[in-house]
């Protein structure tokens, strides 16, 4: 038991974390990063890697369904906090100080292990896991493909099972939060990003978001031949190019990091080409909000952000999002000049991110290097305290154009593009597409 005490203190003192924005809550989202950043602790790249599950924001159903998966595939010991738009910056701290202890229990550890156990035992039972008989004797394989369709449809929003899973014991506590925990489930690999080096599936694919399953099975090519893994054959067509290809229709988001709230993007995949898309917000979620609602450049330095992170410089990132807060909390322009200015020399002058983000996109309206000079302007702007202009958001698309955008792109220079376009809900209608789809 001192062992496991010691091993589990130890894993505590920096846990990983997955913040889960909710659309509306930017403002939460911000506090939460703010809390999260100043204690040092790290972003999760996905729910295997995660110790602390944060909800900012109250979700609607759609995307209570995918929470719920999203925790499954969390590991113990885990915690699970969720915050309504009413949590103040001292809520948040408070939480945030109960989770190494709560992470480092060995009894709690314990009872989340034996929890976990019991509902492995259940769910090969009822065929609900890799490798456990299906449902009426049905082959194997069949239970490994209807585990994975429900894991696919984990981020892709259609509304998941039929049944919602119970909530268990003490999972609901504080100021609108949950507290889950367990044994440690393990945590490999949990190293420091080099700058450039790139983030953990940031800009490939096996993000959490759908990358592994087939979102339908409708005409896909030697369906009836199951693969390792109980999957299908792609279908196959020609591409852009008359190359035939696999055509992989997959679902992405909205629980990846970095990643605008509530999203998910429908896509049809060809190779690591998106030869269409069809763009969708969770819940129809509508949020009219600007980027002046949250003070000067604010708005800039969050994408700014963003981008940055994605692309995988993750100290600039940090350090535009420290500004970026010191900003909404108040400082003015003199106390931060300095700081931004070097900020922007800083990101201008990288040759390689500039390489490396020219192009995405196809032309200047949708380029990742332009739309990102655009932040820095503003910003560089504010700074030299010169009129940043109305506030206005950069290239930014409705829902409706954000397939066309994507169509074409290549997924790595997407996710940029998604990163710096910073799409949102608007007044425009909750499903729209665009883009060339594969050839018949």
């Amino acid at each position: 038991m001192d062992l496991t005490r010691a091993l589990l203190r130890l894993a505590a003192r920096t846990p990983h974390v997955l913040i889960v924005p909710v659309p509306g809550a930017a403002r939460l989202r911000m506090d939460v990063e703010d809390a999260v950043g100043s204690r040092r602790w790290r972003e999760a790249s996905g729910p295997a890697d995660t110790d602390l599950l944060i909800v900012a924001g109250t979700p609607g159903p759609e995307m209570r369904t995918v929470l719920a998966r999203v925790w499954e595939l969390v590991p113990a010991p885990r915690v699970r906090i969720d915050l309504d738009t009413q949590a103040s910056p001292g809520d948040i701290g408070r939480y945030l100080d109960e989770v190494p202890g709560r992470l480092a229990d060995p009894l709690r550890a314990r009872d989340e292990a034996r929890t976990a156990a019991r509902r492995q035992a259940a769910d090969d039972v009822h065929g609900h896991r890799p490798g456990g008989p299906a449902r009426g004797g049905a082959p194997a394989a069949a239970a490994v493909r209807t585990r994975l369709d429900e894991e696919r449809q984990l981020l892709g929003g259609d509304g998941g099972p039929d049944h919602e899973e119970p909530a268990r014991d003490g999972e609901h506590e504080g100021h609108g939060g949950h507290a889950e925990h367990g044994e440690h489930g393990g945590h490999a690999g949990h190293s420091e990003h080099a700058e450039h080096g790139g983030r953990e599936g940031h800009a490939g694919h096996g993000e959490t978001g759908g990358h592994g399953g087939h979102h339908g099975h409708h005409g896909h090519h030697h369906m009836d031949m199951p693969l390792p893994g109980g999957l299908g054959m792609a279908d196959v067509a020609e591409d852009r190019d008359g190359l035939a290809l696999d055509v992989l229709n997959l679902p992405l988001g909205p629980v990846l990091p970095d990643w605008p709230a509530g999203l998910v993007l429908d896509v049809v995949m060809q190779g690591d080409v998106i030869a269409s898309a069809e763009a969708r917000f969770l819940d129809g979620a509508r949020v009219a909000r600007g980027a002046g609602e949250f003070g000067p450049v604010v708005g800039d330095l969050d994408v700014t952000a963003r981008v940055l992170a994605v692309a995988g410089w993750p100290g600039p990132a940090a350090r535009a999002r420290a500004l970026r807060d010191r900003v909404r909390r108040g400082a003015v322009r003199e106390e931060v000049e300095n700081e931004l200015t070097a900020l922007v020399r800083r990101v201008r002058g990288s040759r390689t991110l500039r390489l490396m983000l020219r192009g995405p996109g196809g032309d200047r309206e949708a380029d990742v290097a332009g739309l990102l000079d655009s932040r820095l302007s503003r910003i560089e702007a504010h700074a030299a305290g010169r009129p940043t202009g109305e506030p206005d958001e950069p290239g930014r698309p409705s829902v409706r154009e954000l397939g066309g955008r994507l169509a074409g792109a290549e997924w790595a220079a997407a996710r940029l593009l998604i990163a710096a376009l910073d799409p949102h809900p608007g007044p425009t209608a909750r499903h729209a597409s665009a883009g060339p789809g594969p050839a018949e």
